[in-house]
């Protein structure tokens, strides 16, 4: 009996995960002070675009959003300086929107370069109460590498992707426990009748 009752549970628990999948679209542009300068001039292929993903709940995917890289041949004093660079993600299907945030600044004296770095994950809620999450972590990268200077152009540039990740809401408590007491109920009373079989036959 207490098997069967913590099987009804785990099954409880785990039902809002079970087997759920969502096709997410939609589109991303990029923008910031590190695309104009002052500071290190960044270039991104492409700017914007569109992607698309199926996802099932609990997993990760990645996907390429765009390369990065810069046409200057020197880490000048100004480059050092950390400019911004946004990329804002619009979903279409589910609805949803964010922006992740990061820097972008040139490092390195004998042996220069590029370097990007993004903020913490982005988390895209969507769906009925903000059930379903989306979220969006992008790669740290490096690029343009030299000696003495940078190596300027795409070629040597860095790749960035996008790691989506879907995941649930937890199941507020108080919504859980009548579920769960409904379960227990429910097993208690089959054990009820069947021990009352048994005592008759």
């Amino acid at each position: 009996m207490i098997k069967k009752i913590a099987v009804a549970i785990a099954v409880l628990f785990c039902l809002p995960g079970v087997a759920l999948a969502t096709t997410f679209s939609g589109n991303f542009g990029v923008s910031g002070s590190a695309l104009s300068g002052p500071g290190l001039i960044v270039q991104t292929d492409p700017v914007g675009g569109n992607f698309g993903v199926n996802l099932a709940v609990g997993q990760t995917k990645y996907i390429h959003l765009f390369d990065i890289w810069t046409n200057e041949g020197a880490v000048n004093g100004d480059d050092r300086v950390p400019q911004s660079i946004d990329v804002a993600f619009n979903l279409l299907t589910p609805t949803g929107s964010g922006v992740l945030s990061g820097e972008s600044t040139g490092a390195g004296f004998f042996f220069p370069r590029g370097v990007v770095q993004w903020d913490t994950p982005l988390e895209i809620a969507f769906g009925p109460g903000g059930s379903g999450l989306l979220s969006v972590v992008l790669n740290d990268a490096t690029f343009n590498w030299g000696f003495f200077g940078l190596t300027p152009g795409q070629k040597y540039g860095a790749s960035i992707y996008a790691a989506l990740s879907y995941d649930v809401a937890p199941v507020p408590l108080p919504a859980a426990l009548p579920l769960l007491a409904g379960a227990l109920g429910f097993l208690g009373l089959i054990g009820w009748r069947r021990k009352r079989t048994t005592a008759v036959a």
